[in-house]
């Protein structure tokens, strides 16, 4: 036991040297994103996906604006799929609670639905169909050749 704590310990860094290096950031190269994990209702999970693939996904094209960066399709665990949607802002894209695209995709989305009312009938179905969800958020290191 004794060993391991010493071990530990080379790794530390003390607080004095933590105060001369001035406020503790992830770095100049940290991206962060929005991981939204989606549990879907028993028997939903089919039509929410084709309401992303055929009403969603073309608002967004429609709107010019950016889908998730990524979506999984779960084989195990209690979630169905989740998506990493970047934080173009970083973190003070979360002191918003609806963004310019944000607007934009649902203006899009109202346009190619008929109506306000057709949108946000679809926008229930969708909602109706999420039985569980959770949003972490968290940052990865780009490289120096990464435009994302």
């Amino acid at each position: 036991v004794l060993a391991v704590a010493a071990a530990l310990t080379m790794f530390a860094v003390p607080a004095s040297a933590q105060e001369d290096e001035g406020p503790i950031t992830q770095g100049e190269d940290a991206k962060y994103v929005r991981v939204v994990h989606i549990k879907y209702k028993p028997g939903k999970r089919e039509r929410a996906m084709e309401i992303i693939s055929e009403h969603f996904m073309k608002a967004t094209e429609a709107a010019g604006t950016s889908g998730p960066l990524g979506v999984i399709h779960l084989q195990s665990g209690e979630w169905d799929s989740l998506a990493v949607w970047s934080l173009e802002g970083g973190l003070a894209d979360l002191e918003w609670y609806r963004t310019e695209d944000n607007i934009k995709w649902w203006a899009a989305l109202v346009e190619q639905e008929g109506g306000e009312e057709a949108a946000s009938a679809l926008w229930g179905e969708y909602q109706d169909a999420i039985d569980e969800a959770e949003t972490d958020i968290g940052h990865y290191h780009a490289s120096e050749d990464d435009d994302e």
